[in-house]
């Protein structure tokens, strides 16, 4: 048996998890739980693929080379033409910093390790995943992964294996499979979703089908039509069920996505019975159009509403018409002219494995490693832009001022801030990534009243003295050690003042910001770790309440910053964007400050509340410098103050330094450092 039954039900089923997955990344809102739809992918492939090397490794007619050959023709020319579609518009719409990661993601995607990538470069302290055009290139990535192993696995097992044995063997493996991807994913939520060690056993259960299926038919046994009927029920309330109850905040892939693969696989396993309800659904014609049309639409659709959010983050009904429009329309087109011709296409096999792998992957790899090198290629834009864009990743290790290095105040970083003629520091800043973000800040003040400070956190970290950051029942240790550590440093130390700066409201309210992607942020201690917002605000105001009043008890001011707005986009890339293509950009790059004055109320009350009852106490009111009633500034006198959408550059701080000076409350600064 060297080719398997068309199943027009399986590409029905296909077209269904396209779906499920487009409209999933075009409105969340609307399908919360589309994401399953690369679940029910991943399953098909299994299946597929097993379905069509295993009776050749049956009867002696399956080569690696030949297997590779189909899967290159299959997979790879219409992914070139993607990415090459996509490397074009980034370089005249991207920034130099999001072209530059751009095309380290097309490094990893040329050579199909883009999920490690990925893994590695989503998250909390990460850009908006949406703006990523070749982000779901992870799927393709781990599906590769699978097709390198499996085949091997597979025909040593069929070899070597008692026959009895496998179905065994099988069932542990996938079991096992299933519990460490639930492990992964409560422990490491991020590897647990983009690699493949807790992916492959959904490819595995529709590689188990497809085995039971050909032992079936090899025996000649099959089911009475309502056995298959009752089986595709089965699948489609399975997955209906997680359709309805799961989320992107769910514990995934684990078992919940155990959950949605078997009710795909009996799905698919009722369709070898045409005449169940399910399996004539899935056979209705548009169905099995759209099913032939998913691989094309699956690879366009990301990175169209990717470019489009790039330039328009108010996606809204008028971007799913125009994104969903432009999907449908090159897909079609793909379809016709390069998907279907290259598949097909004669061609010896050598230059097959030259020309549609070792060229174009060579090709795209050196010239990723160009851009990565030239920066983005900066000149692409206009001078007004990059000074605008140079500003927004400026770096205070950056700008080429020698300083000073304390080695002996570990773990506090080495770095002098400030004045660099004292012979030690007088001041420390701590705190998580928004405390580091002021260094240049601590900087200017330092300078002006001569002292010295060093930076000293944790990103994420909120530099309470009792408790910190949880998951799963636990504290984490790299959060609660570290400032058992900063703390006792301070307290040892001779220096008078403490700046502390926070993410306030992430740890009051446990979540990011509006369009970040990132776990929710629990805090617990020693008397409650359940993870909820009551017990964050319980730890988060005793914690704060204990630094501060431990600071003040051993003689030291505390100076708390306030939080900066967050934005819902990158207000300093749609400066730069609206400088050099004013027709894309939005209109304004700032926000309305509702939203972030609600989700600070509690933060900011509590710092306020603190300041009453310890009069010692300064706070710098940071949003009352850029906001107002109505909204909240990107750029203080021409200068854009934010590298991403939630932490300030080193120009930035500088101009909240500047903005702070021009206040009457920054008379106490020359009070506090008068001496």
């Amino acid at each position: 048996m060297a080719s398997i039954k068309y199943r027009p039900d399986v590409d029905g089923l296909r077209a269904v998890a396209v779906l499920l997955v487009i409209i999933f990344h075009f409105n969340k809102d609307i399908l919360p739980s589309g994401f399953i739809g690369v679940d029910v992918f991943f399953v098909i492939s299994g299946f597929i693929i097993t379905s069509a090397i295993y009776p050749q490794m049956k009867s002696g007619t399956f080569t690696f080379l030949d297997f590779y050959e189909k899967r290159i023709k299959r997979i790879l020319p219409l992914f070139y033409i993607v990415a090459i579609s996509s490397l074009i518009t980034a370089y005249f719409l991207f920034s130099p910093n999001d072209f530059s990661g751009f095309s380290d993601s097309l490094r990893y995607a040329s050579v199909f390790i883009s999920n490690i990538y990925f893994e590695k470069n989503t998250g909390y302290f990460a850009p908006s995943s949406e703006t990523m055009p070749l982000l779901n290139i992870w799927s393709l990535s781990v599906e590769e992964q699978f097709y390198f192993v499996w085949p091997i696995a597979l025909l040593l097992c069929s070899r070597y294996l008692p026959t009895k044995a496998a179905p065994k063997i099988l069932l542990v493996a996938l079991v096992s499979m299933i519990g460490y991807s639930q492990f992964l994913a409560l422990t490491s939520p991020s590897e647990a979703y983009f690699l493949i060690q807790s992916r492959a056993f959904e490819m595995l259960i529709g590689a188990a089908l497809a085995l039971l299926l050909f032992k079936l038919r090899s025996e000649d046994r099959s089911y009475e039509c309502r056995f298959y009927a009752t089986a595709g029920i089965v699948g489609v309330l399975l997955v209906s069920i997680a359709l309805v109850i799961l989320d992107k905040g769910d514990v995934f892939p684990g078992v919940n996505a155990a959950i949605v693969c078997f009710g795909t696989a009996l799905i698919i396993f009722s369709g070898e019975n045409t005449n169940t309800p399910i399996t004539r659904f899935l056979s209705l014609p548009v169905l099995v159009w759209l099913g032939k049309l998913s691989y094309s639409l699956y690879l366009w659709h990301w990175p169209i509403q990717a470019f489009y959010r790039y330039y328009q983050s108010d996606f809204g009904w008028k971007g799913f018409v125009t994104c969903s429009l432009l999907t449908f329309v090159f897909s079609y087109l793909s379809l016709k002219l390069i998907e279907n011709p290259a598949r097909y296409f004669k061609l010896k096999r050598r230059y097959v494995f030259v020309g549609y792998f070792f060229v174009p992957v060579l090709s795209f790899v050196l010239l990723a490693k160009n851009i990565d090198k030239q920066e983005g290629y900066p000149e692409r834009f206009s001078t007004e832009a990059m000074a605008l864009y140079y500003d927004s990743v400026s770096k205070i290790e950056l700008d080429g001022q020698t300083r000073k290095q304390f080695e002996e105040f570990e773990p506090f970083r080495p770095m002098l801030l400030g004045d660099q003629s004292v012979s030690s520091p007088s001041a420390f800043l701590w705190g998580d990534s928004h405390a580091e973000h002021f260094q240049s800040f601590v900087d200017e003040l330092g300078k002006k009243y001569h002292f010295g400070a060093l930076y000293g956190g944790q990103g994420g970290c909120p530099p309470i003295a009792v408790g910190g950051r949880v998951r799963h029942g636990e504290l984490e240790a790299h959060c609660y050690q570290s400032n058992e550590r900063l703390l006792e440093q301070v307290l040892a130390s001779d220096v008078d003042v403490v700046f502390l700066g926070g993410r306030w409201a992430t740890y009051s309210e446990t979540t990011l910001a509006e369009n970040e992607d990132g776990r929710n942020i629990y805090l617990g201690d020693i008397t409650d770790r359940s993870e909820s917002i009551d017990n964050n605000r319980r730890v988060f105001s005793s914690g704060l309440e204990k630094t501060i009043s431990t600071l003040i008890e051993h003689g030291k001011t505390p100076v708390v910053f306030g939080q900066v707005p967050s934005f819902p986009f990158k207000p300093s890339n749609c400066l730069v964007k609206k400088a050099n293509y004013s027709w894309a950009a939005k209109e304004s790059c700032d926000t309305a400050s509702t939203q972030f004055f609600e989700r600070y109320t509690y933060a900011n009350h509590l710092l306020l509340e603190l300041q009453h009852k310890y009069p010692e106490t300064v706070i710098i009111d940071i949003p009352d410098l850029v906001c107002d009633g109505k909204s909240c500034v990107s750029a203080l006198n021409g200068k854009p103050l934010y590298s991403d959408n939630n932490h300030i550059n080193s120009v930035g701080a500088k101009a909240f330094y500047d903005a702070y000076m021009l206040t009457d409350a920054s008379g106490v600064m020359k009070t506090l450092f008068a001496g």
